[in-house]
């Protein structure tokens, strides 16, 4: 089953304050804390290690000690224990915790950014010495590889509404019926994606994902959804506040301790990371690590866990498992190196390139068409470039290289994009080193040229302003005379249902450069289309809002709309509104509700997202007739 996946992965974000600090019991802390090492890059490997059949048992050690260095496996993709940042550059809480362990042990530490999935292969196959990404001890885990002392661990809370009639929560199955929030980035956002939403028990509209989790369960507290998942420490503190009327439903269903893992029967080397880690805790360096990356104030708010139970029995060195192992490492980029994101390769919009790397098989595996590199991720949505997954071609046998390629086109607004693609087996897990793309776009898109309008007097078809910055917003007037109707809408929507008086006004805030068209149909019967762009200027580090629906766009008095939407990036503060009703103060980063609006009319729809970087915004238009 090694082929298939060792870990499985606990998510693409972990938690602010969702986890409890593991406090030393030797004593309090002797001195100054150690300074935070600076943050790390991929190591670019220019002569690939040669594979190995595996590895045996304390040759790791040995080769740590021999070359001073401590190869380290993480999956950069976990935010805020593992990810890179704004500068490309990696960091995180685990990322500083892995730095100073190795600064404690004399060595200097090189971090491989590879697929959660593979973490396991790679360990057994001597291409890592360590593994470090928020690992997850279990006993399934613990009979194929050795790991370091406990360094943290999280419990799960589950809060209601005190008033509420839930049946005893005794599995996260039963969670699958109801609206749950949960603040984005945390263990119990992918705990619930992996086991409900990946599992088809649950729509993906029930999960409410939220930038606070306060936010959530300010929401709760107004009967907005059903259920909040959190951390135990905070849901307490919700259930001890009177106002909130909120109660603990349920609590451990997801408890989860992290260790460093080494393969199995590295004992040296784990005793080496064990009094290391030590030091750190008893230095206080872990808890102004959780002070720094896991927004925790500080550790007297953490309870002190319960002792692990000691074995009476040494535990028997598990039995190697059987079959294969999938391993992939980067050698080189072949085309648009990108310099470790430091001068990144420049393209026009919309410019069709391929990608090309150089990988090596450092697994047992032979690879075949049914392995892809296929896309896991970037820094923005627009960071996958139209890209597809790409089979390997023939076979590839295990210490052989091979040269890959993939199709890309570059975003049409400019910036700096950064994607990620690693391998996929036929079992459907990812292995092997993360490869990236990284490139930057410049100038704006070239519009498509607007057909020549005759003048006509009785059409007159204005805007304010038709360059804007993202977030901001311009003005569309019209002044139509003697005609049978008109319509005002964006390109690619219907026509017919976007009539509009003969004058009148519009504000548009597009969040890209969008074309409007006022279409007229004259006394004849002929139609003529008049039409404005309104040019964006992205904004860099704005809120994306990726999706905002109002659905039906037409219905009668009485009935409802269902309002979605999805916001991602650096966000704040999210509002959702109703001509000029908030409907949705301080809104979760996704959500779907129900709006009646009161009366007949034209109903315009907004959602503002603010943050740090800008603000973005999306209007939906609605009609409501008798």
């Amino acid at each position: 089953m090694w082929k298939l996946k060792l870990f499985k992965h606990l998510g693409m974000l972990a938690a602010l304050f969702a986890l409890v600090l593991i406090l030393a019991a030797c004593g309090d802390s002797t001195g100054g804390s150690p300074e935070p090492p600076p943050t790390a890059t991929r190591e670019i490997v220019a002569t690939p290690e040669q594979p190995t059949e595996g590895q045996t048992p304390g040759s790791a050690w040995a080769r740590v000690q021999e070359t001073g260095q401590l190869v380290v496996g993480l999956s950069a993709d976990y935010p805020p224990f593992e990810y890179y940042t704004d500068e490309f550059t990696l960091d995180g809480f685990d990322v500083a915790l892995i730095q100073q362990i190795a600064q404690e042990m004399g060595l200097q530490v090189a971090v491989r950014d590879l697929a959660f999935d593979g973490l396991g292969s790679a360990l057994q196959v001597g291409q890592i010495d360590a593994a470090i990404s928020a690992i997850s001890v279990t006993p399934e885990r613990d009979a194929v590889v050795d790991f370091s002392n406990i360094y943290y661990v999280s419990e799960d809370a589950i809060l209601a509404q005190a008033d509420s009639q839930f049946a005893p929560i005794e599995r996260v199955e039963q969670l699958a019926g109801y609206t749950v929030g949960v603040q984005t980035g945390t263990v119990y956002q992918r705990w619930l994606q992996d086991n409900l939403i990946d599992t088809g028990l649950m729509p993906e509209n029930n999960l409410f994902l939220y930038q606070q989790a306060d936010q959530a369960v300010s929401d709760l507290s107004e009967g907005r959804i059903d259920l909040v998942v959190l951390d135990l420490g905070p849901a307490q503190v919700a259930a001890a506040t009177p106002d909130l009327g909120v109660t603990i439903a349920a609590q451990g269903l997801n408890r989860e301790r992290y260790g460093i893992a080494v393969a199995a029967g590295e004992s040296e080397l784990q005793t080496a990371i064990n009094d290391a880690l030590t030091t750190l805790q008893n230095a206080g360096y872990i808890s102004q690590l959780a002070m720094t990356y896991l927004d925790l104030e500080s550790s007297e708010t953490l309870p002190t866990p319960e002792p692990e139970a000691t074995p009476e029995q040494p535990a028997a060195t598990p039995v190697p498992p059987t079959g294969c192992f999938d391993a992939m490492m980067y050698v080189q980029d072949l085309t648009y190196d990108d310099n470790n994101m430091q001068s990144p390769p420049q393209f026009a919009p919309n410019t069709a390139f391929a990608k090309g790397w150089r990988i090596q098989n450092v697994g047992t595996c032979t690879w075949d068409s049914s392995d892809a590199l296929v896309y896991v991720g970037g820094n923005t949505p627009a960071a996958q470039m139209s890209g597809q997954p790409t089979p390997i071609k023939g076979t590839v046998p295990p210490g052989a290289t091979y040269d890959i390629f993939v199709d890309l086109v570059s975003p049409a607004q400019p910036g700096v994009y950064q994607g990620f693609w690693t391998l996929r087996n036929d079992a459907g897990s990812l292995f092997g080193s993360r490869l990236w793309v990284g490139i930057e776009v410049v100038g704006a898109a070239t519009p498509t040229p607007i057909p020549t309008q005759p003048p006509s007097a009785d059409i007159q078809f204005w805007s304010d302003r038709t360059n804007i910055k993202q977030g901001e917003c311009a003005t569309l007037y019209w002044d139509v005379n003697n005609v049978q109707a008109v319509y005002l809408y964006e390109q690619g929507q219907n026509w017919q249902d976007n009539g509009v008086n003969g004058e009148g006004s519009r504000r548009v805030c597009p969040a890209q450069t969008t074309t409007y068209d006022l279409r007229v149909v004259k006394q004849d019967g002929s139609v003529e289309v008049r039409q404005i762009t309104v040019y964006v200027e992205p904004v860099n580090n704005a809120p994306l809002i990726e999706n905002f629906t109002v659905t039906p766009t037409q219905i009668a008095v009485g009935n409802c709309v269902q309002v979605q939407w999805k916001v991602s990036g650096n966000v704040t503060r999210i509002d959702v509104r109703r001509d000029s009703t908030t409907i949705w103060d301080n809104a979760p980063l996704n959500g779907v509700m129900q709006d009646c609006p009161p009366g007949p009319g034209s109903v315009n729809y907004t959602i503002t997202a603010s943050g740090s970087g800008g603000t973005g915004y999306r209007e939906q238009r609605v009609n409501v007739v008798q």
